[in-house]
Order: C-alpha cells, then structure tokens, then sequence
C-alpha cells in the first residue's frame, strides 16, 4: 500500500512538472528575462550594493539584509545538501544542469513576485509589515478566492517542505550514529520553538548571524575537496551536459536517467533549493525596510545565485568522488559518504552533519514565519500566533516519515504554489516591468 502511494505521488509529481512548472518556468522566465534586460545578472552586482546600503525615510520590520538573511535561511536548506543527492540519482548528472537553467530563468519570475510584494504589502494588528502572493492576488487582481488557497497551499508547503523534509533529512545521518531519531526531532523543535515564539525580527536576527557561518564551513569545505580533486573538475561538467542533453549517452541506456528524468530532477531540486517563483520569497521580503519595491527586488537577485553556488558545488563533490553511483545510498548519507572520501577523513562527514543540522533548523524557521503570515491572511493574528505552537508539535513527525514519501509531498506543494503564485506574476507583470524600467532609467542604469 506503502509503495502504491509513493508511485502514485510520482506519476502526480511528474505530470505537475512536465505539464505545469517546466513550461511555465521556462515559457514566463523567457519573457520576463527578455522584457526586463536579462536582469538576474546585469543587475546582479546593484543587487549586492543594495544588500548593506541602509535607506534614509524607509519603513519596514527588518533590514535588507535581515531579510535577504532570512531569505537564504530557507533556501539554505537540506534541499542544498540532500537534494542534490536525491537530483542525481533519480535524474543522472545532467539534473544539475537543468537545475542551473531553473534557477536562472526562476530569478526574473522571483524578482517580480518581490516587487508585487512590497508594493501590495500592508500592516497587521501587531504594526508588522506583511505581504505576499495573496495581498497581491486579492487586492492587485482582484482574486480574493484565489489569493485564500495560496495562502492554505503556503501552509502545506510549510508543513511539508520546511517542516518534514527538513527534520527527515537531519534524522537519517543522526540515526546511522546511534541517536534516536525521534530524541532529534524533539530536540529541534525545542529550539525552533524558542525562537521563533519571538516572531520574524527574531528569526531575522538569528538567520543574519547563522546563515553566513553554515554557508561558510559547508561551501568551504566542498571547495577544499573540490581542489583536491580539480583534475576531475572538468570530466564532472563533461558528463553534466551530455547527460543533460544527449538522451542516447552511456547513462542513458546503462541506468535509465534520460533527459526527460533529467529535466524533471533538475527542475523539482531547483525549485526546491531556490524557491524561485513559488512566492515564498516575497512573503519574507515583505518586512524588509525600504522606499521603493523596486530595490527589494534587485536585492532578492542575490539569492538564487548564493543557492546555485552551494548547490553546485554540493553536486560537483558528489561526481567527483563517484560516490553518486553508489545505489547503496540515498539522501544525506550520499553526501556524507561523498565529503568523508573527498577528503579521506571521516571529519568530512561531521561537516555535512553539522551543517544540515544548521540549514535544516534555520530553513524550520523561516517556513514557519512564511506559514505564520499565510494563518494570519486567513484567519487573524491571535490565530496564527497558535499555529506556531501547533507548527513546532509537528516536527518530530517529520523524523519518522518515509523519505521518498516526504520529498514527493513537498515537491508537489511547492509545483502547486507555483502554479498559483504565477497568475500573480502574469496578471501584474507589466507593472513591475514599468516601474522597472523608469526606476533603472533614473539611476542612469536604463535596462531598454
């Protein structure tokens, strides 16, 4: 019956991609990339200035780059590490490939969202700035039915892919080390419920002091293998386009991925990691101090590439090694085994430990303060502030889970969030390519 479930939620999952997520990505990021000047990158290094600059008469919860922090809090998460396992074993080495053209055209739909969010963002009972799909599905499109179910798709997504996904990730590695997964997943929750009782001021703050140390110990770590292995650098990206492109290379025939697996990996794993288009994103950035939509969504083009960077590298470790062809293995402990020969030492495999642990919890809170918002939207303050409580129960769920039972929950989530978020983007997208162009035009950056 177990198994039943699972093929089921596959052939949903599948369908939803091939059908929904790979044509709209692709068919709307186009768009948006040529109407807005390839944005994610002419404006990529605006987008790092914009990160530390404060703004004089701006208003708003948090900063920029509190915001951006809690931003890549969530996307800084398993799906970085576990997720690029899951990439390459169920869709080949050329996964990473489509994963990257995710990403890429993801950014400018991203982009779009952050603007709508700040511009259609207004005020709670508490005096906090919120904002996001539904504010602007209701109150710029007039969809107040549709801007309701994002906001219960927001708190599944939550539950599913911040929550359990997250939590099951952590477990799997701390119970191959003899702890009991279910001690680890109260334990978290614990400490997820300490602060996040404290609301997004405290998230935000916890994420800009965490978040710039995880990415450094685990992407310096991958870096440190990735030289001791630079000779097969250039073998792994060899094998990443044929894989992603040929669909009658050795691989192909020999284990079964073929460019339709890989496409389909490539675009569940990025939209996993970066949350690019699902609307997400702009429910955090919404709190963000600021004078001008515009600059919140310049600020966001920092995040997919961060993410992609990680990601990348996580991947490239994993080839390198060739521990991706071990069958063995699945998940975290794949990425465990790869950084532990990579170096030949098993500290390496307490890197990938120490590291999920910290994207894993910080990526539990920035979901939750997400979900928080969508509660409020829905019924109210006073309800939401009793989610949380609800939401922090929960975790410990998440460790006792099937693995590829979670994965397919939280991919179909986020597909289904995209999907709704993107009659937003479509709906709106020439007001944010307007203000766009006249913002740019004024900062004698013109983008026409």
């Amino acid at each position: 019956m177990d198994f039943e479930i699972r093929s089921l939620l596959t052939l949903i999952n599948e369908g939803l991609t091939f059908f929904l997520v790979f044509p709209a990505i692709v068919l709307l990021g186009l768009y948006l990339t040529v109407r807005l000047r390839c944005l994610q990158l002419s404006k990529l290094k605006m987008s790092f200035s914009y990160l530390i600059k404060k703004e004089s008469g701006s208003e708003g919860n948090i900063s920029h780059y509190q915001a951006i922090a809690s931003v890549l809090a969530g996307n800084f998460g398993t799906g970085n590490i576990s997720g690029m396992a899951v990439a390459v074993t169920t869709g080949g080495p050329g996964s990473l490939v489509w994963m990257w053209v995710m990403a890429f055209l993801g950014a400018s739909i991203q982009y779009v969202s952050c603007v709508l969010g700040v511009k259609y963002r207004g005020k709670n009972e508490e005096g906090e700035y919120i904002g996001g799909p539904m504010y602007y599905l209701r109150d710029g499109l007039g969809f107040k039915k549709l801007g309701a179910f994002f906001a219960v798709l927001s708190v599944v997504g939550a539950l599913t892919v911040g929550n359990f996904a997250q939590v099951n990730s952590v477990s799997l590695p701390l119970q191959n080390m003899g702890f009991n997964p279910l001690i680890c997943g109260i334990l978290i929750a614990f400490f997820v419920g300490i602060v996040l009782l404290g609301g997004i001021q405290r998230v935000a703050w916890l994420a800009s002091f965490v978040v710039p140390i995880k990415a450094a110990l685990y992407l310096g770590t991958a870096l440190v293998i990735l030289g001791m292995h630079a000779e097969k650098i250039i073998p792994a990206l060899k094998l990443m386009f044929s894989a992603a492109f040929d669909s009658k290379s050795a691989f192909g025939g020999l284990l079964g991925f073929t460019v339709v697996k890989a496409i389909s990996s490539g675009f569940d794993r990025g939209l996993f990691a970066t949350d690019a288009g699902t609307g997400i994103v702009p429910i955090l950035q919404s709190s963000a101090r600021t004078t001008n939509p515009i600059i919140d969504g310049v600020v966001t083009l920092v995040a997919p590439f961060l993410v992609m960077l990680v990601c990348t590298a996580t991947g490239l470790v994993l080839l390198v090694t060739g521990v991706w062809e071990d069958q063995g293995l699945q998940s975290t402990n794949m990425v465990m085994q790869a950084f532990q020969e990579g170096l030949g030492h098993s500290f390496g495999g307490y890197v990938v430990v120490i590291a999920l642990v910290m994207f894993a919890y910080t990526t539990i809170l920035a979901w939750a303060c997400c979900a928080e918002k969508a509660v409020g939207y829905l019924y109210g303050t006073r309800s939401a502030q009793r989610f949380k409580y609800l939401y922090v129960l929960l975790i410990p769920v998440g460790a006792l889970l099937h693995v590829d039972l979670i994965w397919k929950l939280a991919d179909i989530s986020i597909s289904l969030m995209l999907a709704i978020n993107l009659i937003g983007v479509v709906g709106l997208s020439k007001e944010v390519i307007g203000d766009s162009r006249k913002y740019f035009l004024r900062c004698n950056d013109a983008v026409t």
